[in-house]
């Protein structure tokens, strides 16, 4: 059962996994109804039948509800092509929206009725996701019967063929054992949201590939700040209410009917991500003297700022499912990227009185990855699309805009992670791996006669000037190159030390050591390298870099989630904290050497330790940020897609020569770079 693809869903493929037919409606919402407005495809897969115990009947009903409220969101009138979809040797019933194809629900329809009294026993879901040995057969006409194992290869099969580019999901993270879960209890939910959660993730972690996940808050949504603008509540009201409509325990009577009500009325306000308690933080100077930290609220899902000057956290609005990276101007200003949960990438500048200037789309695209952005010369952003090419984005001359993506030339079986540098000369080196354990680079190349229309911007220190056309500019970049290093699973850094050469460092992917290699020379990094050397710590995630109150190389990592922080400079490691749960921040203010990380404790907070003259401070903590201040990135978010119109053609065609570009390009493996000793 082959998915559309990439290019007929616009570059966007959303696979949604849920246990009943409200949950996408009311949890999911407005992200999914973003998706289907900018022509992206959608596809939902309920796992229950819904039914309660109460028979087929309830359960169709429930099933035609679910087609009225997407065929509502897609302006579509109701009517779908009904068929079974063949996953492996087991049959799942499949609807498909006549007026727009992409839109597609299949359900596996698992029996679903309490298996005890109701809250407080276990449900066919959540006892065959819990009960070694148990299974739970499924109802209707197409009778199948599956084991926790067979439930997570069947979820694993069905991304295998879709090839999304997000799967969206329950909440998995909820640690509450299914039998002491209760109704409207204080952070508790259903627990066929949680067994189906835990499903799916498990199968995400068995089909790897080049997409974003994305888990929701359920019930708890209700304990938290409405976040939704009016217009956004309205959008999701409606589409509840069309399936409400079909549901008789929500409405017996259309006419009468005032859904959404009670918790419902709550929950269509509001739309809330899943975190694991390990938001990185970033940190960069202040204009007013001292630091500023940034990170993603654990509690609000959006971009926050904390001043040490001022001593205080202040919410920048937004809503995201990921964390936050800053970056700063050559002038000394601010900046930070976010991506929300549709994949689009928003950027939010400092003034030049430190005011916060509001969130502005970075057109062209739609990615998986947050950016990464240069710490040395001319100042650019890296991310992966969701076509798997890496693109490039930079400021578009001296206004807050950014220059639309342009995409990179194609890497093989790229992995997301990506580190940027500058060589000697202000040229922007981009350092890659793939799946096989590869390292690449990518050079920037000036070239003569450029095509227009062109936008120079000058490098730093009499660099070179990047050029930026409104096509895929392949000349501007070298093909990808590998360099000779131990096989490697990402975790990459770079940053240019005092003597002009490029320092990299990767994680060992036998011993998940940090490696570092260095350039033989200055000039582009596309030349020799040293041979790697082993610095005997392992990490998790990426390390943070960045020039220490000396001018070298300073690098800082954990060393697993709640273990210890370490830094690194000179080839000797320091521990700087016993336990912290995220990767760490590293940066140098005003003589002043910073180093920041979340604390491993259940609430948000953040170290940070400050060396002076050779000396360590205290730690001092930072306390959560605020539980309000998200919403939307711009009042037209939902429709932010018609920004991006223009570039589709240049960003997908790319997508489209895929095959052809990379058998041309294979062919580079077999000439890696030169090492010195």
């Amino acid at each position: 059962m082959a998915g559309p693809s990439l290019i007929q869903c616009h570059g966007m493929k959303d696979l949604v996994f849920v246990p009943h037919q409200d949950d996408d409606l009311l949890f999911m919402n407005p992200d999914i109804g973003s998706t289907i407005d900018a022509g992206g495809c959608v596809q939902v897969v309920y796992l229950t039948a819904s039914e309660r115990g109460e028979g087929e009947g309830y359960m169709l009903g429930r099933e035609r509800g679910v087609r009225a409220a997407y065929a509502y969101m897609a302006q579509e009138p109701n009517i779908w092509a009904e068929g079974y979809a063949t996953i492996g040797t087991r049959r799942l019933a499949r609807f498909t929206l006549n007026g727009n194809k992409r839109v597609r629900l299949l359900h596996m329809r698992l029996k679903d009725p309490w298996l005890g009294k109701g809250w407080g026993s276990l449900t066919p879901l959540s006892r065959a996701e819990s009960v070694p040995g148990s299974a739970v057969e499924s109802l209707g006409p197409a009778v199948e019967t599956y084991t926790r194992p067979e439930l997570v290869a069947t979820i694993r099969q069905i991304i295998q063929e879709y090839q999304p580019s997000t799967i969206r999901h329950m909440d998995d993270s909820i640690t509450i054992p299914y039998a002491d879960l209760c109704w409207r209890c204080i952070g508790h939910d259903h627990p066929d949201h949680i067994a189906s959660a835990r499903l799916v993730h498990e199968a995400i972690a068995q089909e790897h590939g080049n997409y974003a996940e994305v888990a929701y808050v359920d019930y708890p949504s209700q304990e938290r700040v409405a976040n939704l603008s009016p217009a956004e509540t309205v959008d999701k009201t409606d589409a509840f209410r069309r399936y409400a409509w079909d549901d008789y325990r929500y409405c017996t009577d259309r006419e009468l009917c005032r859904e959404p009500a009670g918790p419902a009325a709550a929950w269509v306000g509001r739309s809330y991500y899943v975190s694991r308690h390990n938001v990185a933080p970033a940190i960069l100077p202040d204009l007013a003297g001292g630091f500023v930290l940034f990170a993603a609220g654990e509690a609000n899902c959006a971009a926050n700022v904390w001043q040490s000057a001022v001593q205080r956290w202040a919410s920048l609005g937004g809503r995201t499912a990921d964390p936050i990276a800053a970056f700063d101007y050559r002038d000394g200003r601010a900046g930070v990227f976010a991506r929300d949960a549709t994949g689009l990438v928003w950027a939010n500048t400092q003034g030049s009185a430190a005011a916060w200037q509001g969130w502005q789309l970075i057109p062209g695209g739609r990615f998986i990855s947050l950016p990464a952005a240069s710490r040395q010369g001319p100042l650019l952003a890296v991310a992966m699309g969701n076509d798997g090419f890496f693109h490039y984005t930079q400021p578009a001359g001296a206004s807050s805009a950014w220059t639309p993506w342009l995409a990179l030339p194609p890497l093989p079986g790229a992995l997301p992670g990506v580190a940027v540098a500058a060589d000697s000369t202000g040229a922007p080196a981009i350092f890659a791996a793939d799946s096989s354990g590869g390292l690449w680079v990518s050079s920037y190349l000036a070239i003569k006669n450029p095509p227009l229309p062109a936008l120079p911007i000058p490098g730093e220190d009499g660099g070179l000037p990047l050029i930026l056309s409104a096509q895929v500019d392949k000349a501007a970049w070298t093909a990808w190159r590998r360099i000779p290093a131990p096989d490697t699973d990402d975790g990459l850094a770079a940053l240019r030390n005092a003597d002009g050469l490029i320092e990299l460092y990767l994680r060992d992917k036998a011993t998940g050591h940090m490696q570092r290699i260095v350039q033989a020379s200055p000039g582009n990094a596309s030349a020799a390298w040293s041979r790697p050397t082993d610095l005997g710590v392992t990490y998790a995630g990426k390390p943070a870099v960045a020039l220490n109150e000396k001018g070298a190389v300073a690098v800082a990592a954990m060393e697993h989630r709640g273990g210890a922080l370490w830094l690194l400079e000179a080839g000797q490691a320091t521990r700087l904290a016993a336990s912290v749960a995220s990767i760490p921040a590293l940066g140098t203010m005003h003589g002043v050497l910073y180093v920041a990380a979340r604390s491993a404790d259940a609430g948000q907070a953040y170290w940070v330790r400050a060396r002076r003259q050779g000396a360590w401070g205290d730690p001092v903590l930072v306390g959560p940020p605020p539980a309000g201040g998200g919403g939307a990135f711009s009042r037209a978010q939902r429709h932010a897609a018609l920004l991006i119109e223009p570039f589709k053609a240049s960003v997908y065609a790319a997508a489209a020569r895929k095959p052809a570009t990379l058998a041309v390009n294979a062919s580079v493996a077999a000439a890696p770079l030169p090492t010195v000793p």
